[in-house]
């Protein structure tokens, strides 16, 4: 089988969270949560570092992984999403509403 140039998007998104060392929850198909920083993942397991001990996970007994990662830490994916972080924030402010008098 020939590997072709691309990267697959489970190892996209493994290799992103452990160069960011971001902290990631991972949920095990039988209930277990596991949280701590990726610190190296193959085909068929990841490497979890919590608390200064490792846990080797098997693929096939994870549910998800999840990541909060920072606002600073997240890079663009294209030019326009570049773009649209650089504008600053906008705020609504609500139309007031005309003051009714009745008269009764």
């Amino acid at each position: 089988m020939e590997k072709t140039g691309s990267q697959n998007i489970q190892d996209a998104f493994l290799n992103t969270l452990r160069r960011e060392k971001a902290v990631v929850t991972i949920h095990l198909l039988h209930g277990t949560t596991l949280s701590g920083r990726l610190k190296s993942f193959d085909k068929f397991s990841v490497m979890l570092d919590t608390n200064g001990q490792d846990f080797l996970i098997f693929k096939h007994a994870i549910a998800t992984v999840t990541s909060v990662m920072q606002p600073q830490q997240r890079r663009p994916q294209y030019e326009g999403e570049q773009q649209q972080q650089q504008r600053p924030p906008t705020s609504f402010t609500p139309p007031q509403q005309p003051n009714r008098q009745s008269n009764e």
